[in-house]
């Protein structure tokens, strides 16, 4: 557990930048920690794709590419499968919560 907490510790200071940064990253190579291939400029805050869904609907019944399209939109950082798999867990976890329904491949505010 140490060990991941130091490796995380690295990595913030290697996303920083700087003589830091670039410290970080020496011993990050010498721990022999994978890289990740990119950080996310800005990730999404907890709700963040409940509440666009939610707006969404609200306008009128949509399926699962046009809203996963919406999140794209808002973030185009992130993949355009990405952003429907997101957009589909969203809409699984709101529908158990009797939030939104679906009528065949349309998804329904209620």
């Amino acid at each position: 557990m140490q060990d991941r907490t130091i490796d995380n510790a690295l990595l913030a200071l290697r996303k920083q930048g700087g003589q830091q940064g670039k410290l970080a990253e020496v011993l990050l190579d010498m721990r022999e920690v994978q890289l990740p291939a990119f950080y996310q400029d800005r990730p999404f805050r907890r709700g963040d794709t409940q509440r666009l869904i939610l707006a969404a609907l609200a306008e009128g019944p949509k399926t699962n590419s046009e809203l996963g399209r919406l999140v794209q939109a808002s973030r185009p950082d992130i993949a355009h499968k990405a952003a429907a798999n997101r957009t589909y867990q969203c809409l699984l976890r709101l529908e158990a919560r009797g939030r939104v329904r679906r009528d065949g491949r349309v998804w329904l505010a209620p």
